[in-house]
């Protein structure tokens, strides 16, 4: 019972921090004048918000990507800090495949609620995600 209820609030908190993040993002371009593309996170990129709007999601779509994106970039760096703690050999390989696998996580949760036509747009922002993050990496 605690343990739901702590989970239920970590996601209300969550879900309400990733619409305050869209809720800014949603307003970029009047405020882009005002706001460096440098200081954004990869994620929210000037070029992948472009692809977010060519969704055209719908609102439980947009909870959706929301979720899905936050659970991913979790993973992410969940898994840089697992297998740098572990050590041992191989460490970059064993990132890379960690990685490769949330990205995968991530476009089979989002492919199963997206349409045909959003298809395409979401194809592109993925890989502008992991190029941008990849980016942000270095």
């Amino acid at each position: 019972m605690l343990n739901s209820t702590l989970l239920l609030r970590r996601r209300h908190l969550l879900s309400g921090f990733l619409m305050l993040i869209l809720t800014i993002t949603s307003s970029a371009a009047r405020a882009e004048s005002e706001i460096d593309p440098a200081d954004l996170p990869p994620w929210l990129k000037p070029e992948l918000l472009v692809h977010i709007t060519a969704m055209d999601l719908k609102e439980s779509q947009m909870a959706e990507f929301r979720e899905a994106l936050t659970e991913c970039l979790r993973g992410l760096q969940s898994v840089v800090q697992r297998e740098i703690r572990k050590g041992g050999m191989d460490i970059r390989k064993r990132i890379k495949r960690g990685i490769k696998r949330q990205y995968s996580k991530l476009d089979k949760r989002m492919k199963a609620s997206l349409t045909e036509p959003q298809l395409a747009s979401w194809a592109s922002y993925l890989e502008g995600l992991k190029l941008a993050v990849a980016e942000s990496a270095m």
